[in-house]
């Protein structure tokens, strides 16, 4: 499976047209189609590639996933799934087949992918799979009367299934959520092979009666005082700007007994037994600002360093709103698309997706933080070109020269920032390279690659 393919589509013509999409998308980070081409004619080949019916999403996402299965063997993975809305406000009468969005006014579609990073060292293993929902039903009937299987929060759930097919392999995997996931049936009917790490969004009813789940929580004495990064952050609806800083909290952990609500199937248990961490900040510098997070998860824990653990494991989610920020205003600029169809976004906002994944993958990757292999992004056999190359990037200091070991992906960033206009330097006033220099870094890298996989295979088959 090649890494910088997006599947195989039964045509091998249809494959190396993949090949050639990804490739634009990664480096010349647009949604114009007529961009993407060098010409005019590969411009319409792209746009062949999308109407054709051969050419699926769902392959797009397998070939992808599998990918990231094989990676993640024997490893202790986080699958981080979350939701984002793109919103074409404005566009209505130039788009066809789109629905409506959040507002229930501006029309567009909602991308919700998984992605896997290792629990360990932090660092992005590949996306998982993922859904793009599209709202052309119009309103349906109320939400509390509908199962949990025909309202869009069954997407939390087959998140949850998608990681137990395509993680089969991996030694541990905690599907990780926000709010939106805290969902009494998806901790009912979680894949056996699956733990779940989910933000609470209500103040859940406990078996026992009594005080409720926030109550409870608060009355369990405190376990430690730590220091935890709170990101900046800028919501996508309201704009408004949540400076980073660091919060001092209060941690406690637990068990409880969650009672079914009253609108779930009941064919659920009647109850579900959960073990909680609860993080509450002492001095915010605002009411509105203070970190409160009740964090719900299928883990067993018996000490302060468990339920640590579980809060860093949450903190963790930030890596998929770095690739929605890819996706999105750092990079792709996917709500700038000028596909009139549904049909054809859909695959197009799929193929963003996978290339803001590989470009994240190298930016986290950068300075040897996550102790990646080589292979979570590239092909071993692809290594004596790889080091043809760096060879060719490193200067006569030792500033120049590329810091890493060969079989890590430390080491092939660097050599994919080099190709993308980098210095090199790492000393105070030089910026590390970001995902615009790793886009411009591969849109070198891959047709060099190609090249020197072409010519082996020439000369294996005896041709001059």
């Amino acid at each position: 499976m090649s890494e910088d393919s997006l599947g195989r589509f039964g045509d091998a013509r249809l494959e190396a047209v993949g090949v050639a999409l990804l490739s634009a998308l990664q480096t010349k980070r647009t949604m114009c189609v007529h961009a993407l081409g060098e010409n005019r004619s590969e411009a319409r080949r792209f746009g062949r590639f999308l109407d054709n019916d051969a050419v699926s999403a769902h392959e797009m996402l397998v070939h992808a996933g599998r990918l990231t299965g094989a990676r993640a063997a024997g490893r202790q993975v986080l699958a981080i799934a979350d939701s984002s809305e793109v919103n074409f406000a404005g566009h209505a009468g130039r788009k066809r087949g789109f629905g409506t969005v959040g507002n229930g006014e501006d029309i567009g579609v909602f991308l919700h992918p998984v992605i896997a990073v290792d629990a360990e060292q932090g660092g992005l293993i590949g996306l998982v799979g993922a859904e793009v929902m599209n709202r052309t039903g119009g309103k349906v009937g109320p939400r509390k009367q509908r199962a949990a299987d025909d309202k869009e929060s069954r997407r939390w759930l087959t998140g949850a299934e998608t990681a137990s097919v395509m993680l089969e392999q991996a030694a541990m995997v905690t599907l990780v959520e926000d709010r939106e996931g805290d969902i009494y049936d998806q901790f009912a009917r979680c894949p056996a092979n699956v733990h779940l790490l989910v933000r609470a969004a209500r103040d859940r009813a406990l078996k026992e009666g009594g005080p409720r789940l926030f109550e409870r929580c608060a009355g369990w004495p405190v376990v430690a005082h730590d220091q935890i990064t709170v990101r900046h952050k800028r919501d996508p609806i309201t704009k408004a700007e949540r400076m980073g800083r660091t919060a001092v909290v209060a941690l406690r952990f637990g068990e409880v007994t969650l009672r079914r609500p009253g609108e779930a199937d009941h064919g659920l248990p009647a109850s579900m037994t959960v073990r909680v961490v609860d993080v509450a900040e002492l001095d915010p510098p605002s009411p509105r600002e203070r970190i409160h997070w009740c964090l719900l998860t299928t883990h067993q824990m018996q000490t302060a360093e468990d339920a640590r653990r579980i809060v860093s494991w949450y903190q963790q989610r930030w890596t998929i709103e770095q690739v929605f920020r890819t996706v999105k205003s750092a990079g792709m600029d996917i709500e700038t698309s000028q596909l009139v169809l549904a049909a054809g976004f859909i695959k197009l906002a799929v193929v963003a997706l996978i290339a803001a994944v590989r470009i994240m993958q190298l930016v986290l990757a950068r300075e040897g933080g996550t102790s990646q292999r080589l292979e979570d992004a590239a092909d071993p056999a692809d290594l004596p070109a790889l080091q043809a190359i760096n060879g060719t990037l490193e200067g006569r200091t030792v500033k120049l020269k590329n810091p890493f070991d060969c079989r890590s992906l430390a080491w092939l960033a660097w050599i994919a920032a080099r190709l993308g206009g980098w210095s090199g330097y790492t000393s105070k006033g030089y910026k590390p390279p970001g995902p615009k220099i790793m886009a411009r870094g591969l849109q070198r890298l891959d047709p060099i690659i190609e090249g020197w996989r072409l010519a082996n295979r020439s000369a294996l088959l005896g041709l001059p």
